[in-house]
């Protein structure tokens, strides 16, 4: 047996990352020497510890390239073999992440009749830690091609329609790591180490629920869960086929409560797919990240901005990169949650807070795109297309027109607010009547509807109800058809901004609190 081994996600056909170092790792015996020679360079290390790594200077784009890896004491080798340099980016979240290209709008067709040459993709197994076959799995986990068509049907949508854009205009292989499970929460991928005020609540709500009992019995316990959750799923989707117009309430109503009382072992608790995952794929060089999540935390939208934050720190820390690009796709509108909650909105709002206050971020707005009913549309090529975007402005010197307007400041001028926007340039275009989509408060936060002027890149909203109005919202419920855009064709991000609090004010480490009103100024 050899004395050392590469971390799974090394291995023929692997993508590497272009302009950064190079950190290549796995485990070992203590005191083994490797050699590693790559791209003319050689370098070494010591298992220390039981881990090794060693790191290469940055580099340039190239393709078919191999890399060595020997025991200097034994000579026994691992070669590695047609390896790229490249654009390497990990995609992540939950289903509008994970959505694969085989169940997006012409997705099979794509599959069957694309060229993608220059784009490979490394996707890691749904396993946790729990199951028996983990380290199996991830041990015999690969790097694949779009030539291979049965693994290619199987790859992140979204992420796939991103890698090609990337890969033709910047003329470089595209590596996506995929990392995605459905219906999970943004704390299913964090550190348990990382996690404070909201974000803990996650924690602390599995922890002190957790019995004392022994492994088979929660291992039991999952797969009784998991049995019950399929056999709902197949309810819900033949009663959500049978009445396209249903809403989440309505459903639950029909087929039964989700069983959403999760066991400790379930790979949605907080914590496990950090552990699964991410731990496996860190510290490979990334060019960036596609985040995509959000709808599985709307029972705490509040956490949210929170969670968010520290998952940003978190796996900047483990991947030892401070400036780690993020993207974070932002919740698209769904008719399939109770009509008066306003949990998405406030999730928006945290991603949107979280692109405003944490450098290297973008974000991807997504409310025009989705199909009514279902949360994880099934057209990715304008998803991706976006995220295409958003990282050639933001990390590869710039793209016209990439980020959409979003709210800037309020002006408060007697009966009337004028509102100014960020990334506005050209004005805006609208689509039907944008006057729906805007409300207007007083000083008791009851919104009423609202007259809306738009001029050039500023928009002016009042009411003849309201001589004083405190607070102007925009799209701020579940599903609404868009109506406002940038010159460029992008959505007015959706927004609430009032002159009595500032933006912190509705935020709170505990889960579930929060006030009526946000102030971006």
């Amino acid at each position: 047996m050899a004395r050392f081994q590469a971390a799974p996600i090394f291995g023929s056909g692997m993508v590497l990352q272009r302009g950064k170092n190079i950190f290549v790792f796995g485990t070992g015996e203590e005191g083994v020497v490797i050699r590693a020679e790559f791209c003319g360079f050689m370098t070494s290390c010591t298992v220390t510890k039981g881990v090794w790594k060693v790191i290469f200077p940055p580099m340039g784009a190239c393709r078919h390239m191999n890399m060595t890896l020997t025991d200097t004491e034994t000579g026994e080798f691992v070669y590695f073999s047609n390896v790229a340099i490249g654009e390497v980016w990990l995609a992540g979240g939950q289903d509008n992440m994970g959505k694969e290209l085989c169940d997006c709008a012409g997705g099979e067709d794509i599959v069957e009749n694309d060229t993608a040459d220059d784009i490979r993709y490394f996707k890691f197994p749904k396993r946790t830690r729990f199951d028996e076959s983990h380290e199996e799995d991830i041990e015999n986990a690969e790097w694949t091609t779009f030539s291979d068509k049965e693994s290619a049907r199987h790859w992140s949508a979204a992420a796939y329609f991103c890698a090609k854009e990337l890969s033709a205009s910047l003329d470089v292989t595209v590596g996506i790591i995929g990392c995605s499970w459905n219906d999970t929460s943004i704390a299913s991928w964090m550190d348990r180490n990382y996690s404070r005020g909201g974000a803990a609540v996650y924690f602390d709500e599995v922890e002190s629920g957790a019995k004392q009992e022994t492994d088979d019995k929660a291992m039991a316990e999952y797969e009784q869960y998991l049995t019950y959750q399929a056999e709902w799923n197949k309810r819900s989707t033949a009663y959500s086929a049978a009445n396209p117009n249903a809403t989440a309430g309505e459903i639950s109503e029909a087929c039964a409560e989700s069983n959403y009382s999760e066991p400790q072992l379930d790979p949605h608790s907080p914590g496990v797919l950090f552990d699964s995952m991410i731990s496996f794929a860190a510290p490979y060089t990334l060019g960036g990240v596609l985040w995509y999540q959000g709808e599985a935390d709307a029972s705490h939208p509040y956490a949210y901005y929170t969670m968010m934050t520290q998952l940003i720190t978190n796996w900047r820390d483990v991947w030892g990169d401070d400036k780690l690009p993020f993207i974070i796709g932002q919740l698209p509108m769904y008719a399939g949650v109770i009509p008066d909650d306003e949990s998405w909105c406030i999730i928006r709002e945290a991603q949107m807070r979280t692109f405003d206050t944490i450098r290297n971020t973008g974000i991807v707005v997504l409310v025009d795109i989705n199909e009514h009913g279902e949360a994880s549309a099934a057209s990715k090529q304008i998803v991706g297309h976006r995220f295409a975007m958003q990282a050639l402005d933001m990390v590869y010197g710039g793209y016209d027109g990439a980020f959409a307007p979003s709210i800037k400041n309020a002006i408060w001028r007697g009966d009337t607010v004028e509102l100014q926007f960020e990334h506005a340039q050209g004005g805006f275009k609208t689509v039907g009547d944008p006057e729906k989509c805007f409300e207007i408060c007083g000083a008791d936060g009851v919104y009423h509807s609202a007259y809306v002027d738009i001029s050039g890149e500023r928009i002016f909203v009042s009411s003849e109800d309201m001589p004083d109005p405190c607070g102007v919202r925009y799209l701020w419920n579940n599903c609404e058809e868009v109506s406002i855009f940038s010159s460029f064709g992008l959505p007015l991000a959706p927004f609430r901004i009032s002159k009595l609090y500032r933006t912190g004010d509705i935020y709170d480490d505990s889960i579930g609190n929060g006030r009526k009103f946000g102030n971006r100024a």
